[in-house]
């Protein structure tokens, strides 16, 4: 009798293991959570890398408008910058900051001079000859007496899922020469 049952148990086994009905819920069961998983960890990659060329469009955007100027530069016209700069990036008030700055280069003493910067904002404070100094390898090579636009700008990125990284800031910086006159000019306090 044993044997009998047996042999019949061994029978509805094979018929189990060989039965593929239902393999497929399975399978979408263990996967469906990695698949999940992976979307979400894309989309917020994906935003990440979106702030950031916003960021660096606007900022390109800063650059060429100041460079067309041939008006002097009023802190109103610094605030306005600013302002275009969070409509750009879609950031509010507090989010971001730019710093405007013209730099010079000296061509027998081999430095760069900082002849006027403006921040707007709570990450940056303006451009120091001594910060400048320290950044001699990062500036683009100019001519003796020439001018040059530097647009720093920063946008506060908050991670939307904690992945474990710290929230943090997004910078871009633009080098842009004067167009249409040979300096730009500040006109403030």
């Amino acid at each position: 009798m044993i044997v009998k049952n047996f042999g019949k148990l061994a029978s509805q086994l094979r018929k189990f293991l060989r039965d593929a009905d239902g393999s497929v819920n399975i399978e979408a069961i263990i996967l469906m959570p990695v698949l999940l998983l992976t979307m979400a960890v894309s989309m917020v990659f994906y935003d990440a890398f979106r702030r950031d060329s916003m960021g660096e469009k606007a900022t390109y955007t800063l650059g060429d408008m100041l460079s067309r100027e041939t008006a002097y530069i009023t802190p109103a016209y610094v605030d306005s910058a600013k302002d275009l700069f969070g409509f750009l990036t879609g950031t509010g008030d507090a989010d971001n900051t730019i710093r405007v700055s013209v730099v010079s280069y000296d061509g027998p003493g081999a430095r760069y001079n900082v002849e006027w910067s403006e921040v707007r904002g709570a990450h940056a404070m303006t451009l120091t000859d001594a910060e400048l100094a320290g950044q001699h390898d990062q500036l683009p090579v100019m001519v003796s007496g020439e001018q040059l636009i530097v647009v720093e700008t920063y946008v506060d990125y908050d991670w939307p899922l904690e992945l474990g990284f710290n929230d943090g800031v997004l910078t871009a910086r633009v080098f842009t020469r004067p167009r249409f006159a040979p300096q730009l000019v500040w006109l403030g306090s």
